[in-house]
């Protein structure tokens, strides 16, 4: 696979650059590019031309997932003329289509997330009001454009001489997908599986009806870190020489970065199974934001405690997914957990 790498600058919050692999056969691919920052599209460019290759070249993008950081640039390559087909996965395609008003509907989703999980409503607002603000970042950062080709689970992608499995590994994303090349032993990770960076899980609803036979009528849900887990222990045991990821570098130790994924996982899940161990002792049910309340200082800023809440409602559905805490609704509409 004539295979070429660069680094774009990422979102504030990644730890250092995203990565952008260039695949140089027919057709021209990048998977992945980065924002559309002009420091992003600069180190591109710069790379591009130090094989002898510029952005109207490109004939292909693969989206690992639907992120500002991994398909931001895609339009703004459009843009520089070049005749494109860009690859997503079916998960993930409305949201590279719709991207902003994708975002917009889910920041307000997850107010109602949070509301049915006892956050009360002075913090609901604060919570949205911060989040909104940082719209206009995603803005910068992305754009929307259209997919040309939907991916799914098993699809081949093909090139003159090879071609790439397609892997479909929810977690991160509804839609993210690991590429596979089963003679070279490589495994394009996208940010399911990072070198010095571990991937968080998306959380929020996914439609207006309940879930089909559930007896708390909970709303449809894309539960990302019972899927996270799910992907990662289907990853874990399997022989790769080396796995490409969208952060830090080359990964040669495969099997250790996944399950190092695992534990840090693991570890976080015990925490919170010890916190509702205790609540238990004293007779209590409790909402998740009681939990939050009990696990994480209460003087957090704001984008720390809506990830924290996230983490955590992340982690109540592992451990009902693992049998081992129930759930119930009080009258006013708020499930309270209870340790089994």
């Amino acid at each position: 696979m004539p295979l070429g790498a660069s680094t774009t600058d990422a979102t504030p919050s990644a730890p250092d650059h995203v990565q952008v692999y260039l695949i140089d056969s027919q057709p021209l691919t990048l998977v992945d590019t980065g924002t559309r920052l002009p420091a992003s599209r600069a180190a591109l460019e710069a790379a591009l031309e130090a094989r002898g290759r510029g952005l109207a070249e490109i004939e292909r993008v693969i989206v690992t997932h639907a992120h500002r950081d991994h398909m931001g640039l895609v339009q703004s390559i459009r843009d520089a003329g070049a005749d494109l087909e860009c690859l997503v996965h079916e998960a993930d395609a409305a949201r590279v289509e719709g991207y902003l008003d994708v975002i917009r509907s889910r920041v307000l989703e997850m107010t109602e997330l949070f509301r049915e999980h006892g956050v009360p409503e002075p913090a609901l607002q604060r919570l949205e009001a911060d989040r909104l603000s940082e719209i206009a970042v995603d803005e910068r950062e992305g754009e929307a454009t259209t997919v040309d080709r939907v991916l799914h689970d098993g699809d081949r992608i093909e090139w003159k001489d090879f071609s790439l499995g397609v892997r479909h590994s929810p977690g991160h994303t509804p839609g993210h997908v690991l590429l596979e090349d089963e003679d070279a032993g490589i495994l394009f990770t996208g940010d399911q599986v990072m070198g010095q960076a571990i991937p968080y899980a998306e959380n929020f609803y996914t439609g207006a009806l309940p879930e089909p036979g559930d007896a708390l009528r909970r709303r449809a849900r894309f539960r990302g870190l019972v899927e996270l887990r799910r992907s990662l222990r289907r990853l874990r045991g399997r022989a790769y020489k080396v796995f490409l990821p969208g952060y830090g570098g080359p990964i040669r130790r495969t099997d250790r970065a996944t399950r190092d994924t695992l534990l840090h996982y693991d570890v976080r899940l015990q925490r919170i199974d010890r916190g509702l161990h205790h609540l238990a002792a004293m007779e209590q049910d409790v909402t998740a934001y009681e939990l939050w309340k009990a696990l994480f200082p209460p003087d957090e800023p704001l984008a720390e405690m809506r990830s924290q809440l996230l983490l955590l409602l992340g982690a109540l559905d592992c451990l009902e997914d693992d049998g081992k805490l129930g759930v119930d609704r009080r009258p006013d509409g708020v499930l309270t957990y209870h340790h089994r």
